[in-house]
Protein backbone atom coordinates (compact mmCIF):
# COMPACT_ATOMS: atom_id res chain seq x y z
CA UNK A 1 0.00 0.00 0.00
CA UNK A 2 1.35 3.68 0.02
CA UNK A 3 0.99 6.60 2.33
CA UNK A 4 -1.46 9.21 2.42
CA UNK A 5 1.16 11.53 3.31
CA UNK A 6 4.24 11.23 0.91
CA UNK A 7 3.14 8.27 -1.28
CA UNK A 8 5.97 6.16 0.35
CA UNK A 9 5.15 2.53 -0.44
CA UNK A 10 4.83 1.12 3.04
CA UNK A 11 4.66 -3.08 3.57
CA UNK A 12 1.30 -4.48 4.46
CA UNK A 13 0.99 -4.60 8.44
CA UNK A 14 3.18 -1.57 8.78
CA UNK A 15 1.30 0.91 11.39
CA UNK A 16 3.53 4.02 10.42
CA UNK A 17 4.86 5.39 6.82
CA UNK A 18 9.19 4.52 7.64
CA UNK A 19 9.52 7.63 5.32
CA UNK A 20 6.91 10.81 7.06
CA UNK A 21 6.08 8.68 10.19
CA UNK A 22 2.47 9.22 9.20
CA UNK A 23 -0.36 6.33 11.04
CA UNK A 24 -1.18 4.10 8.72
CA UNK A 25 -5.29 2.81 9.39
CA UNK A 26 -7.40 0.27 8.35
CA UNK A 27 -8.54 2.76 5.18
CA UNK A 28 -5.27 2.03 3.30
CA UNK A 29 -5.81 -1.29 2.54
CA UNK A 30 -5.77 -0.71 -1.24
CA UNK A 31 -2.84 -1.69 -2.38
CA UNK A 32 -3.36 -1.70 -6.30
CA UNK A 33 -3.52 2.31 -6.19
CA UNK A 34 -1.53 5.38 -5.94
CA UNK A 35 -2.29 7.85 -3.29
CA UNK A 36 -4.57 10.47 -3.79
CA UNK A 37 -2.54 13.21 -3.58
CA UNK A 38 -0.10 12.24 -6.29
CA UNK A 39 0.07 15.22 -8.88
CA UNK A 40 -1.03 14.85 -12.16
CA UNK A 41 1.60 15.18 -15.04
CA UNK A 42 0.62 15.78 -18.37
CA UNK A 43 2.83 13.13 -20.75
CA UNK A 44 5.16 14.92 -22.93
CA UNK A 45 4.22 14.92 -26.54
CA UNK A 46 6.34 12.37 -28.36
CA UNK A 47 8.41 13.61 -31.88
CA UNK A 48 10.80 15.31 -33.85
CA UNK A 49 12.28 18.59 -32.25
CA UNK A 50 10.54 21.58 -33.84
CA UNK A 51 7.29 19.74 -34.78
CA UNK A 52 5.66 22.68 -33.78
CA UNK A 53 7.88 24.83 -36.27
CA UNK A 54 7.14 22.40 -38.98
CA UNK A 55 3.56 22.63 -38.10
CA UNK A 56 3.93 26.34 -38.93
CA UNK A 57 5.16 26.21 -41.81
CA UNK A 58 3.18 23.45 -43.32
CA UNK A 59 -0.07 25.51 -42.80
CA UNK A 60 1.53 28.67 -44.25
CA UNK A 61 2.71 26.57 -47.13
CA UNK A 62 -0.68 25.05 -47.36
CA UNK A 63 -2.82 28.16 -46.98
CA UNK A 64 -0.32 29.67 -49.77
CA UNK A 65 -0.67 27.06 -52.11
CA UNK A 66 -4.70 27.79 -51.98
CA UNK A 67 -4.49 31.29 -52.26
CA UNK A 68 -1.88 30.56 -55.67
CA UNK A 69 -3.42 27.88 -56.66
CA UNK A 70 -6.63 29.72 -57.40
CA UNK A 71 -5.66 33.28 -57.57
CA UNK A 72 -2.55 32.55 -59.22
CA UNK A 73 -4.28 30.18 -61.80
CA UNK A 74 -6.48 33.20 -62.33
CA UNK A 75 -4.67 35.70 -62.82
CA UNK A 76 -1.26 34.19 -64.01
CA UNK A 77 -2.26 31.47 -65.99
CA UNK A 78 -0.14 28.01 -65.83
CA UNK A 79 2.88 30.13 -63.79
CA UNK A 80 0.61 30.81 -60.84
CA UNK A 81 -0.71 27.53 -60.55
CA UNK A 82 2.75 25.87 -60.93
CA UNK A 83 3.67 27.69 -57.72
CA UNK A 84 0.68 26.80 -56.24
CA UNK A 85 1.59 23.37 -56.97
CA UNK A 86 5.16 23.43 -55.57
CA UNK A 87 3.92 25.38 -52.22
CA UNK A 88 1.19 22.24 -51.64
CA UNK A 89 3.36 19.65 -52.58
CA UNK A 90 6.09 20.75 -49.60
CA UNK A 91 3.47 21.28 -47.77
CA UNK A 92 1.67 18.24 -47.31
CA UNK A 93 5.14 16.21 -47.53
CA UNK A 94 5.55 18.67 -44.41
CA UNK A 95 2.17 18.19 -42.76
CA UNK A 96 2.83 14.00 -43.06
CA UNK A 97 6.16 14.23 -41.17
CA UNK A 98 4.47 16.10 -38.96
CA UNK A 99 1.53 13.80 -38.26
CA UNK A 100 3.91 11.00 -37.90
CA UNK A 101 5.93 12.52 -35.63
CA UNK A 102 3.30 13.77 -32.97
CA UNK A 103 1.11 10.23 -33.44
CA UNK A 104 -1.58 12.00 -35.66
CA UNK A 105 -1.61 14.61 -32.84
CA UNK A 106 -0.88 17.69 -35.08
CA UNK A 107 -0.49 18.65 -38.93
CA UNK A 108 -4.59 17.71 -39.63
CA UNK A 109 -5.60 20.88 -40.38
CA UNK A 110 -2.04 22.09 -42.51
CA UNK A 111 -2.43 18.44 -44.52
CA UNK A 112 -6.14 19.25 -45.70
CA UNK A 113 -5.06 23.44 -46.52
CA UNK A 114 -2.17 21.53 -48.70
CA UNK A 115 -4.10 19.22 -49.82
CA UNK A 116 -7.16 21.43 -51.10
CA UNK A 117 -4.29 23.79 -52.74
CA UNK A 118 -2.82 20.92 -54.60
CA UNK A 119 -5.98 20.06 -56.16
CA UNK A 120 -6.80 23.77 -56.70
CA UNK A 121 -3.18 24.00 -58.55
CA UNK A 122 -3.41 20.73 -60.58
CA UNK A 123 -7.16 21.86 -62.18
CA UNK A 124 -6.01 25.55 -63.23
CA UNK A 125 -2.45 24.07 -64.29
CA UNK A 126 -4.62 21.75 -66.49
CA UNK A 127 -7.09 24.00 -67.70
CA UNK A 128 -4.75 26.38 -68.65
CA UNK A 129 -2.52 24.14 -70.60
CA UNK A 130 -6.03 22.85 -71.89
CA UNK A 131 -6.79 26.12 -73.00
CA UNK A 132 -3.69 27.05 -74.62
CA UNK A 133 -1.14 28.43 -72.66
CA UNK A 134 1.50 26.12 -73.26
CA UNK A 135 1.04 26.12 -77.02
CA UNK A 136 3.16 29.26 -77.96
CA UNK A 137 5.87 27.55 -75.92
CA UNK A 138 5.32 24.01 -77.70
CA UNK A 139 5.37 26.04 -81.09
CA UNK A 140 1.89 25.19 -82.11
CA UNK A 141 0.76 28.88 -81.92
CA UNK A 142 0.85 32.41 -81.10
CA UNK A 143 -0.86 32.86 -77.91
CA UNK A 144 0.31 33.38 -74.93
CA UNK A 145 -2.03 33.12 -71.37
CA UNK A 146 -2.25 36.06 -69.42
CA UNK A 147 -4.51 34.27 -67.09
CA UNK A 148 -8.61 33.69 -66.93
CA UNK A 149 -9.37 37.44 -65.88
CA UNK A 150 -10.42 40.46 -68.42
CA UNK A 151 -11.37 38.37 -70.70
CA UNK A 152 -8.04 37.49 -71.63
CA UNK A 153 -8.78 33.54 -71.53
CA UNK A 154 -8.68 31.84 -75.08
CA UNK A 155 -11.16 29.27 -73.70
CA UNK A 156 -13.72 32.94 -74.00
CA UNK A 157 -12.27 33.58 -77.76
CA UNK A 158 -13.04 29.76 -78.35
CA UNK A 159 -16.73 29.72 -77.72
CA UNK A 160 -17.47 33.11 -79.38
CA UNK A 161 -15.70 31.65 -82.41
CA UNK A 162 -17.57 28.30 -81.95
CA UNK A 163 -20.81 30.42 -81.41
CA UNK A 164 -20.60 32.64 -84.36
CA UNK A 165 -19.33 29.15 -86.82
CA UNK A 166 -22.38 27.53 -85.53
CA UNK A 167 -24.93 30.87 -86.18
CA UNK A 168 -23.49 31.04 -89.63
CA UNK A 169 -23.97 27.36 -90.39
CA UNK A 170 -27.29 27.15 -89.26
CA UNK A 171 -28.33 30.53 -91.29
CA UNK A 172 -26.56 29.09 -94.63
CA UNK A 173 -29.75 26.08 -93.95
CA UNK A 174 -32.17 28.85 -93.99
Amino acid sequence: MFCNQCGTQVNDGQAFCPNCGAPMGAEQTNTNSMPNNTPYQQPAMGGMPGGNTNNTIALILGIVSIVLGVFGGLLFGIFGAMFGLIAGVVGLVLSIGVRKATNNAQGTPAFICALIGLIFSVIFAAGCGICGCSQKAAGLGDYTCYGCVGGNCKAQSDLKNAYRDLDNFLNSWY
